[in-house]
């Protein structure tokens, strides 16, 4: 075995085993509530989706993923955690670690989803007025937030709004096409990422991507242009925050020679 594949084994999950150890120190990472932190309720709730999907996988048969190079992963996206099956096309070694890879998710396995709140039951959990909530609605400020006819939910283990704005990525889900007037590239997109200025904080940049065409663009906005953009993205329920980088926590296993 060479020391590529046997990080590889070290370091990733191909187990049912794995994954539920892997998800149980999760946990433990979520109640410790570090930086940036969470409200309680917030924490509370992220931790009760965490334990609805250990549910779910512990329902569920996994075969041990014996063949080189595919492995599971988690992704906690916000408003759900997701289980998929993925393959790792190319990685790169360092001082005797992986320094870097690069994967492909080859189908998702399992999804569960958070619970959801009306704009009035949430805005009593944050102890705020339900006009605030609809407020931060129309100002793009709540992105996990999904249309049910004329009314808004919201999940419960989304935080209010932080001070400043925190640079997205939004994935169009299943070739959808966003229509809109006032951005009609968006109908072209795979994926759009937005950013703010360093030097100039009220001016975002906006780069519109469709990978499949290889076309490419990009939109500088005003604050009340990125607003209303993330407002149409997010009322069309046709796309999804991209999962951030996140806690992946190391477990310990006994390695064959």
């Amino acid at each position: 075995m060479d020391i590529k594949e046997e990080l590889f084994r070290e370091d990733y999950l191909f187990t049912r085993e794995d994954v539920l150890k892997s998800l149980e120190l999760f946990i433990e990472h979520e109640k410790l509530n570090e930086k940036p932190g969470y409200s309680y309720e917030v924490v509370k709730n992220r931790v009760k989706l965490c334990e609805k999907f250990i549910a779910a996988v512990k329902k569920c048969k996994l075969p041990a993923l014996t063949e080189l190079w595919w492995f599971y992963e988690y992704q906690f996206l916000g408003n759900s955690i997701e289980l998929n099956l993925c393959q790792a096309d190319e990685i790169e070694v360092e001082n005797n670690e992986i320094s870097g890879i690069t994967s492909t998710v080859e189908h998702t396995l399992i999804t569960v989803e958070c619970d959801y709140l009306t704009v009035e039951q949430y805005a009593a959990m944050h102890n705020v007025e339900p006009v605030t909530i609809r407020q931060w609605i129309r100002r793009g400020k709540l992105r996990h937030a999904k249309k049910n006819g004329r009314d808004w939910l919201i999940p419960d283990t989304e935080d209010k709004p932080r001070r400043g704005f925190t640079s997205v990525q939004y994935i169009i889900e299943n070739d959808a096409h966003i229509e809109s007037d006032e951005f009609p590239l968006l109908a072209v997109c795979e994926s759009i990422f937005i950013f703010q200025d360093e030097d100039n904080k009220n001016k975002f940049n906006c780069y519109l991507n469709n990978y499949k065409t290889k076309f490419n663009s990009k939109l500088e906005l005003t604050r009340s242009e990125v607003e209303r953009l993330e407002h149409t993205i997010i009322e069309s329920s046709k796309a999804r925050v991209a999962g951030n980088i996140q806690y992946v926590p190391y477990i310990i296993r006994d390695m064959e020679d």
